[in-house]
């Protein structure tokens, strides 16, 4: 399961407004509201971490992989 972070979009809490993790099910609906103070909270997109250096041309090739890339006219290269 995800750990999405959560963070207050009025005045709310020391909780909510320094932000909190939740651990929650890809299929759960987003908190709306803080469990401690209840105010209105939003979600904050996270960056994936770890997926630039794990699509790497060269960790791709030490894995056995070969990536190709659209060259934009039907056709594509592939990358060393």
């Amino acid at each position: 399961m995800p750990i999405y972070t959560y963070k207050t979009t009025e005045q709310g809490c020391e909780y909510c407004r320094e932000g909190f993790d939740e651990l929650q099910s890809m299929n759960a609906s987003a908190l709306t509201t803080c469990p401690r103070c209840g105010g209105a909270v939003k979600r904050i997109p996270a960056a994936v971490r770890g997926m630039v250096n794990r699509l790497s041309n060269s960790n791709l090739r030490d894995h056995g992989f070969t990536k190709l890339e659209n060259r934009g006219d039907g056709t594509f290269e592939k990358m060393t």
